[in-house]
């Protein structure tokens, strides 16, 4: 019998997996490319793969074009806002602060989409995020107003992730998907002439992978936001640091110490208590937009 449930969690999963290695290859390119090229191809990549599950060219007609709107902009300000809160902050602190975005998720589910969160379901954020800051364990030693707007991009994530949520409940998860990707596009490229030169013909290669690995991965997150609760599905954008730590002890042999340990055992206990959360009825957002 198909759980809807689980299958958002799987999605979920995978995406995670997609994310971690997205994450590795940026590593490995390191200054080659510039963040706006970064944006410019994976909004490109994001576009093409909406238009490759949708099977149609035609992914952009909606009822919702504000709602899109401000999507869009807020996926962009996120993506200049982490570059900036990373190149200006401890890297610890940075991704620290960058899974505050559980909380953020958990909160606006409730002002939104009117989700109604038991306990047991705010204990499983609390839990995550505990987990989460055992395994970056981060210092927070200097503490000054680049914190101030890391938390306010890690908000604005968490905002597009709601809003994804709520989108799908008109449009399609394609047409979705499709405008968040438009408008990181239209941001970026100007900037990518204005700022940046042309990259190495060697990059193409990696390039091509690199133009569909996070797009694949936000379109499992948007289709799991199809069959479930943004709440429920907050705890499991912490997967990615669990799955980075067990890559790092298959790769290179980087065994994870007793607290690391203890934190991915956290995140874990956190997605099995949103999950086995007693089901509450969802009230559905009225046209807010």
């Amino acid at each position: 019998m198909f759980n809807p449930e689980r299958f958002a969690i799987r999605l979920m999963v995978v995406q995670a997996v997609l994310f971690s290695m997205e994450t590795a290859l940026v590593h490995y390119l390191g200054q080659a490319l510039s963040i706006v090229q970064f944006g410019a191809v994976r909004g490109l990549g994001g576009v093409l793969t909406s238009m490759f599950f949708a099977r149609t060219f035609n992914i952009f007609r909606t009822e919702q074009f504000r709602l899109h709107l401000i999507r869009g902009i807020t996926a962009l300000t996120y993506g200049w806002v982490l570059v900036y809160s990373f190149g200006q902050l401890p890297l610890a602190d940075a991704t620290a602060i960058s899974y505050t975005q559980t909380i953020w998720i958990a909160l606006l589910s409730l002002l939104i989409l009117h989700e109604t969160i038991s306990r047991l379901r705010w204990l499983s954020v609390v839990v995550g995020v505990t987990g989460a800051l055992l395994i970056v364990k981060p210092s927070f030693a200097a503490l000054g107003v680049v914190y101030l707007v890391a938390l306010f991009g890690t908000s604005l994530n968490a905002l597009n992730f709601v809003l994804n949520r709520y989108s799908n409940l008109k449009d399609s998860q394609e047409t979705t998907m499709a405008y968040t990707n438009l408008f990181i596009i239209l941001g970026n490229v100007p900037l990518c002439f204005l700022f940046t030169s042309a990259p190495d013909i060697g990059m193409l290669s990696w390039l091509l992978v690199f133009l569909f690995l996070g797009p694949l991965g936000m379109f499992a997150g948007i289709v799991a936001l199809n069959h479930a609760d943004a709440s429920l599905l907050g705890p499991y954008t912490l997967l990615r640091l669990v799955i980075g730590v067990i890559g790092g002890t298959v790769i290179f042999f980087e065994l994870p110490g007793l607290w690391t340990s203890i934190g991915i055992g956290l995140i874990c206990l956190s997605c099995v208590l949103a999950l086995n959360c007693q089901k509450w009825p969802v009230r559905r957002a009225g046209a807010g937009f």
